[in-house]
Formats: structure tokens, C-alpha cells, sequence
């Protein structure tokens, strides 16, 4: 039987944490069903249709120069809205595997475009492969409309070929830096060319601009077209290693052990870059349950977001101070700050995103009014807009947690509290710490000692 400890490790990484209730009904399983449960659950992928086709009932050659500008326009709200739709979907969807997997390639495969609806093509997108191929992914993300754009294969033509996705789909989608060379870039951009995003925002080949010539390639020679590139990239078993590599840093442990990488890497090679087995081996493996493996990673702001709304129901009363607060901690959906996307790790936490999430919990009780300054963003103000938070600004439902300690005596409710939230092994974590003792009508305050658990810099800590 598996210990609450293993099994919060396993959902903490698998999804974004669990409430107590479904944790307690989760230890009378092996950890093999756990982990078949999150993988059944997760097999339909289901999109988000949030925006609607921007351009229903519209002709490609009606659509004007001034109209894109309108799109443009409205696209940064509708960003912001998809945004916090996404958000609740990872929250409440009873696929909580195939959303954490989204949510690994929208980093892997870091986009933003100036088109909300193409985000959310891409979105529904990785979605629909994120447990399949990563071959099949691979393929589909080379003719996404938003990575065409983000990259500017756009302005990839024959007789002056752009090098962007080429460089990009080696250096950070797959083989990794190192592991080609620039004229490898050359080539395979020349193979992109004539690969460009019509009017209507889909994908189209433009034959006219694409070389046709002989290309030299990983070595190989042929008149290689975009789709035999990719091809080339994948019969390179590199590929499987810098892949296997970036999902053990991400859901496993950041100090990579390149033996255990190596073997996984293999057989994921040799599955035909089949992700589910990838994961399902990790997820089931002893070593993903060793304690230096438990509680070893910074949660990212989504995933701290995420928890707080599973374990609270926290919501914002406006929609847009959600997307504040993840400009605030240095992560906003659909803004990566740059194409190799966030690099997570210690990057998260410095002395004023630590503060931050320190006081979250506080903002959750109603009763602290804060102003933080944001961190510079890429598409921001470099003056850091301060943004403010008011008591009230969120709201929590925090009864669910209170019933569920109901029954637990006094004098072993904060040593309780700490088992079902901190997975950090810090020994010098003393239940005094968050012990609230009692309010003034001489009853405890358990909703105050459980805010107080998740202020604790080791909440941080998944």
C-alpha cells in the first residue's frame, strides 16, 4: 500500500495536487492502478472552444489590412480570457494527466502570437498529442499557424530562406544544441521554404517558393522537403535523449540522472516516441518515489495557482487580476518570455516573487491589501506597473478543508495539515509553526493554520 507522501508525489507531478478526501481514497490502491486511473481518465482530449473562428462567414479576399489590425486589437483581452479559461480547465477536467502534459509542451514548444484564435488552435493542438507520438507532434507543431508566425517561416522563401524554425526545431524542439551544425540550419531551412499561414490563419504550401534543390542534411543527401527534415531529426536517437532529458528535469528531479535518462531514453526511441509509455514507466518506476526525488521542485505559478483553486476554489472577482498575478510571478500563459520558453527551477523564486507567494494565502483570507510591483516582461512597461490587491479581491471556499480536520484532535491538527501539504523532508519544520491556537470564541482556527501551512516556503516545494 502506498504512503500519503507517495501518493500526494504522484499527483503533485501526474496533475497539479489532489485534496485530502481524494488522496485518502487513493492509498487503498497499488501505485500501478494510480497511475492507470490518471491515464483512463485522461484518454479523451477534449478542446477548448472558447474564441470562435474569428473570420466565420468571411471571404480570404474580403479581409483587409485594417481588419487584421482589429483582430490584432482585440486579441490581447481575448488572450487574457483564454488564459484564465485554460486555467479553470486544469483545475476541474477530470484529465488531469493529458492538461499537465499540455501544460509541459506549451513550454517545450513556446509560442505567442498577436492572434488569440491561433493560440488556441495550437492549445487544442499539443492537447490532442500530448499523450500520443511525439513524432506525430512534432509534425503537426512544424505546420502550426502560430509557430509558422512565431518563427517567421512566413518569410521563408526560396531565394532568401529564414533560418528561424530550422534553427529552433533543432536547438530547443528536439536534438539540442551541439548536435548539428549551421550548415545543417541552412539546409533544412531550405527545406522549410514555401511553408507559410494564409488569410484565414491555416497552413499552406506555396510551391512556387519552395527549393526543390538537393540538400545536404545530418549527413544525408536527397531533395529533402520539410516533412523528411523532420523525418531525419527523428531517426536520430538523440532526439529521444534530449527529450527524455527535459521530461526527467521537469517531472522527476532538475539533478538529471543520465543513467536512468539513458535507458528511458531507449526504449522511448525504440516505441516510436510513444509518450504515454515514457510517462507511464517514469510514474511507475521506485525511483520516481525516492525521498531526493519527493518535494524537490519549485512549483511553477501555474501550478501554485492551479493548487490554491483545487484545495480552495479560489477564484478573482475580476478575471484579469488572475492574469495579474501571473505577470506578478514571473509566468503568463501564452506570453512565454521568449521561444526557449520559462526555465523554471530556481528561476521562479527571488526575493520579491518569494514575498509574493509568502502572502497569497494572506490575500485568500481577506484580510491584507498589498501592492507588488510586477516582473519585466518582454511586451511590458520596463517601469514594472505596480498592481494592486485588495482584500476581496479573491474569493476561497475553504469548508471542504475544514470538514475534512474536523476530526482530527487538537494537539496533532497542525502536524496533520503538514503531512497533507508540505513534501519538502525538512526536519526542522515544527507543527508550531502554523499552530493558530484558538480564536475568541475558544475555537480553533483551522482555516487560519492551513493558510498559514500554504505561507510556508516549503508549499513552494512539490
Amino acid at each position: 500500500m502506498a504512503t500519503r507522501r507517495k501518493v500526494q508525489h504522484l499527483y503533485l507531478r501526474a496533475a497539479f495536487g489532489e485534496i485530502p478526501q481524494v488522496i485518502d481514497s487513493a492509498l487503498a490502491k497499488p501505485i500501478d492502478q494510480l497511475v492507470d486511473d490518471l491515464f483512463v481518465s485522461s484518454q479523451p482530449s477534449r478542446d477548448i472552444n472558447y474564441l470562435p473562428y474569428p473570420l466565420e462567414d468571411r471571404e480570404e479576399k474580403k479581409l483587409s489590412g485594417l481588419d487584421l489590425v482589429v483582430l490584432f486589437l482585440k486579441s490581447f483581452k481575448d488572450r487574457e480570457e483564454l488564459n484564465n479559461e485554460w486555467i479553470f480547465k486544469m483545475a476541474y477536467t477530470k484529465a488531469v494527466l493529458r492538461e499537465r502534459m499540455t501544460f509541459f509542451w506549451h513550454n517545450h514548444f513556446a509560442t505567442s502570437t498577436p492572434f488569440a484564435y491561433l493560440m488556441q488552435v495550437q492549445n487544442n493542438m499539443l492537447r490532442r498529442n500530448a499523450l500520443g507520438k511525439f513524432s506525430d507532434m512534432l509534425y503537426a507543431v512544424a505546420k502550426d499557424p502560430a509557430m509558422i508566425l512565431y518563427l517567421n517561416n512566413q518569410e521563408n522563401h526560396k531565394q532568401h530562406p529564414n533560418e528561424n524554425f530550422a534553427r529552433e526545431v533543432m536547438e530547443l524542439f528536439t536534438l539540442g544544441r551541439g548536435n548539428y551544425t549551421e550548415h545543417d540550419i541552412k539546409e533544412a531551412a531550405r527545406a522549410f521554404t514555401g511553408w507559410t499561414v494564409n488569410r484565414k490563419g491555416e497552413y499552406e504550401f506555396h510551391e512556387n517558393e519552395h527549393d526543390f534543390d538537393e540538400k545536404e542534411f545530418l549527413g544525408k543527401k536527397g531533395n529533402f522537403n520539410g516533412e523528411e527534415v523532420l523525418a531525419n531529426i527523428l531517426e536520430n536517437k538523440q532526439t529521444a535523449r534530449f527529450i527524455t532529458t527535459k521530461i526527467y528535469s521537469e517531472f522527476v528531479n532538475t539533478d538529471v540522472n543520465q543513467q536512468r535518462v539513458e535507458t528511458l531514453a531507449d526504449a522511448f526511441f525504440k516505441s516510436g516516441y510513444d509518450i504515454s509509455a515514457l510517462m507511464k514507466t517514469i510514474f511507475t518506476s521506485e525511483w520516481f518515489y525516492d525521498d531526493e526525488n519527493i518535494g524537490c521542485k519549485i512549483a511553477s505559478p501555474v501550478e501554485l495557482i492551479v493548487r490554491y483553486k483545487k484545495l480552495t476554489a479560489m477564484e478573482f472577482k475580476k478575471p484579469d487580476k488572475q492574469v495579474e498575478l501571473q505577470k506578478l510571478l514571473g509566468m503568463v500563459l501564452f506570453f512565454p518570455p521568449n521561444v526557449a520558453g520559462w526555465k523554471g527551477g530556481k528561476t521562479w523564486i527571488d526575493s520579491a516573487t518569494l514575498m509574493i507567494r509568502m502572502n497569497i494565502p494572506k490575500m485568500m483570507l481577506k484580510n491584507f491589501d498589498a501592492e507588488f510591483a510586477a516582473k519585466p516582461h518582454y511586451e511590458m512597461n520596463p517601469d514594472k506597473p505596480i498592481e494592486k490587491f485588495k482584500a476581496g479581491d479573491i474569493t476561497t471556499d475553504w469548508k471542504d478543508l475544514v470538514t475534512y480536520f474536523s476530526t482530527v484532535e487538537d494537539n496533532d491538527l497542525a502536524e496533520t495539515i503538514l503531512e497533507n501539504f508540505i513534501q519538502s523532508n525538512n526536519v526542522n519544520l515544527h507543527p508550531g509553526l502554523i499552530d493558530a491556537g484558538k480564536d475568541s470564541n475558544n475555537k480553533r482556527d483551522t482555516i487560519r493554520m492551513i493558510a498559514r501551512c500554504m505561507s510556508l516556503p516549503d508549499f513552494q516545494m512539490i
